[in-house]
């Protein structure tokens, strides 16, 4: 069983694959404890300009990071490229507003103008697609709104079975820390 103690974040931000299935059973708060993600300042200022919800230039699915790490708990991924890519993507297919052009400005800028370090490639990019697809799918949409701090003492299974997530499985693994 996974702790929450300040010793156990390495091994959990380390990780490359799906986040361990052990999480389930901690509340969001506790699951989110564990995870170390980009501090704001660190975000360079095109990916804020596309992906902050404070950018007036923001595309749709735009989403706080605090937000955007729910998000990957509450999706099982991890922080590799791909898994960074996956939940974009899936916040951009969830949201209504996305339209296509969207996408394809979004994918054009992740792999050709972001910075190294924030950059995808193309396998990144097969990931975001299928982000896009399954976001496009969930019943419930627009979840980059979702406030998720009314959501913290939640189960992760429960929250994940609650907004449609269902079980995750471990058969669609990738992982980076942004």
């Amino acid at each position: 069983m996974i702790q929450t103690q300040t010793s156990d974040r390495q091994p959990l931000v380390a990780l490359h694959g799906d986040l361990p299935e052990e999480l389930a059973q901690l509340t969001l708060a506790q699951a989110y404890n564990l995870i170390v993600g980009d501090c704001p300042a660190e975000i360079p200022f095109v990916v804020w300009l596309l992906e902050n919800p404070d950018s007036p230039f923001a595309l749709p699915g735009k989403i706080s990071l605090q937000q955007h790490d729910c998000l990957h708990l509450l999706l099982g991924r991890g922080f590799s490229a791909s898994d960074e890519a996956y939940v974009i993507g899936f916040t951009m297919g969830n949201d209504l507003s996305t339209k296509r052009w969207h996408i394809w400005l979004y994918k054009l800028v992740s792999l050709l103008i972001y910075p190294p370090k924030f950059r995808f490639s193309s396998t990144d990019l097969a990931a975001f697609d299928l982000g896009v697809v399954r976001g496009r799918n969930l019943p419930i949409k627009n979840l980059n709104k979702l406030d998720f701090t009314d959501y913290q003492d939640w189960q992760l299974s429960r929250l994940r079975i609650g907004l449609g997530l269902g079980r995750i499985s471990n058969s669609s693994s990738m992982t980076r820390c942004r």
